[in-house]
């Protein structure tokens, strides 16, 4: 058998054992314990110097082919001994040389567990030379990955990225991976410096993130990069020749990685069935989402599609019955499809906010009494409307005018799906409408408007009586939800955020309501109408 394995043809090779990578195992470190064990026992101390586990089955939590990579040092005069040689071969190894490539000297390698056909047993691969041999830095790189998890799991997504496109290439995946492992290894070897004092948010500097970002997407290295605005995510502009990107870098902490994930599957999604979103553009190997080490923590970045036109602030009729379209056809497409990311319940959008907002401003104030009556009555409209007459699925949450892009030809994309998740389809069609309601001072347009936006939508998904009726309370559990997220994340840039900006804040709710017909006895049921209703 081992003969036959020798004789195995390139193409072959990759047939028999494509890369596959599988969870790790934290049993691997046991099997290489005990195979260490063995060979000491049969050869000796004396001529294995050193026996250590290396490559990713040596690295914790990131994915690996399911391999024991060994690194085993000897002196260098038994290097390619023919005795040597037999004792490993008397262990159920078969030999192998690798010859000299780059910086690596030619060493002895040998295998054992394959099986012409496909993996039937454990597979150990030893890497046999002397300790002055290269391969000795990748137990450097081993031990890099380990002390940072954040670049492990970059190198596990860079990794399923090569697995993908060279699945039956193994040389070629070896070889992808020759540049990150050179990068990491730097980064071993680079000066320690000083530990820095905590932060709790950075800005990253653009000139940098353009370097990032070209060497990962092929840009050309005229490419520029610049800051657009900060503020609960970094927003930076990409342009290189006539090609427009939008950066955006994820502050610590704000989305968990599964979070972000379902983000950017919701966006494809919307993407592949034709609606025009701003997307995110996966770079040279595949991948979309990336991480980078910020001095307050890991910070996630993705690069997406530009939109085209400019933000239009009073909205044509006609711009609101495609915007209505648009949302309706977001909604259909989402129904009954659950995002891993919040589930917007009158629990979340106003008993959370609400204390969240109490963290900050007095609940004796009246403005704070007022948004704790109504958001009672709010809940209570939900609760008479019932689940069953609110269809749901993804929702925008943000949807208005601030987050889409209108050309001159009248081509609307819709951007920064940061708040998507799980809801009622209603949040997403009241929190547009009292928008409209807060940019038009002329209230016979804000009608107007509205019952455009309303029939677009209805060209697509007919609106339920009780969805209907539940859109003033909608509008302003998405309102008292946005002032949760505002003193969340408050960074003290200015002084916006006080009592008299908490009145002018609440004083739109209450406008908005009360045109509405709201607030009603705490008693009654809440008796309302949608717009132009």
């Amino acid at each position: 058998m081992s003969k036959e394995l020798r004789s195995l043809t390139k193409e072959e090779w990759n047939t028999f054992f494509p890369v596959e990578l599988v969870a790790h195992d934290a049993g691997w470190k046991d099997l290489f314990e005990q195979e260490k064990q063995r060979l000491l026992a049969a050869i000796g101390p004396e001529t294995l110097l050193a026996i250590e586990h290396f490559g990713s089955s040596a690295i914790a939590a990131i994915k690996s082919k399911p391999y024991i990579d060994v690194l085993v040092a000897i002196p260098s005069e038994h290097l390619f001994s023919a005795g040597l040689i037999q004792q490993f071969e008397a262990l159920g190894y078969t030999y192998f040389k690798v010859p000299q490539r780059e910086s690596i000297d030619a060493y002895m390698s040998f295998g054992k567990g394959y099986r012409v056909g496909g993996v039937s047993e454990q597979i150990y691969h030893l890497h046999v030379c002397p300790a002055s041999n290269t391969m000795w830095k990748q137990l450097a790189f081993r031990d890099y990955l380990n002390a940072h998890p954040a670049r492990a799991r970059q190198y596990e997504q860079f990794k399923l990225a090569l697995a993908a496109q060279f699945k039956h290439d193994r040389g070629a995946y070896v070889l992808g991976k020759a540049g990150f492992i050179a990068d990491t290894l730097a980064l071993a070897q680079a000066p320690v410096v000083p530990e820095l004092f905590p932060v709790s948010a950075s800005t990253l500097d653009a000139h940098a993130l353009s370097r990032f970002v070209a060497g990962r997407y092929g840009l050309s290295p005229k490419s520029t990069c610049r800051l657009l605005k900060t503020g609960i995510n970094h927003t930076y502009l990409l342009a290189d020749d006539e090609r427009r990107y939008v950066l955006r870098v994820y502050s610590h902490n704000w989305r968990t990685r599964a979070e972000v994930e379902a983000e950017l599957a919701l966006l494809r999604h919307l993407q592949e069935q034709g609606l025009r979103v701003s997307y995110p553009l996966a770079d040279s190997v595949g991948t979309f989402l990336h991480e980078v080490a910020a001095p307050e923590g890991p910070r996630y970045l993705v690069l997406f599609s530009f939109a085209e036109g400019g933000k239009v602030r009073f909205l044509t009729p006609a711009a609101c019955t495609a915007l209505g379209a648009m949302l309706a056809q977001l909604h259909q497409l989402t129904r009954g499809q659950p995002l891993a990311r919040p589930t917007y319940t009158p629990e979340l959008l106003l008993t959370q906010a609400y204390a969240s907002a109490r963290t900050f401003f007095s609940d004796e104030l009246p403005e704070m009494q007022y948004l704790l009556d109504t958001s009672q009555q709010i809940a209570r409209a939900f609760a008479q409307a019932g689940p069953a007459a609110l269809p749901t699925g993804a929702v925008h949450l943000d949807f208005w005018y601030d987050n889409m892009a209108i050309t001159d030809q009248d081509e609307m994309t819709v951007f920064d799906f940061d708040f998507c998740g799980n809801g009622p389809a209603v949040l997403d069609v009241a929190y547009f409408c009292l928008q409209l309601f807060n940019i038009e001072a002329d209230k016979q347009q804000y009608e107007d408007k509205a019952a455009h936006f309303l029939a677009g939508y209805e060209r697509v998904r007919t609106l339920s009586v009780e969805e209907r009726q539940l859109v003033p309370a909608a509008g302003a559990a998405v309102w008292l939800f946005y002032l949760g997220v505002q003193v969340q994340r408050f960074d003290w840039t200015n002084f916006f955020l006080s009592a008299n900006y908490l009145k002018a804040y609440v004083g739109m709710m209450r406008a908005w309501l009360a045109y509405h017909g709201w607030p009603v006895p705490t008693e009654a049921a809440p008796v309302s109408r949608g717009p132009n209703e």
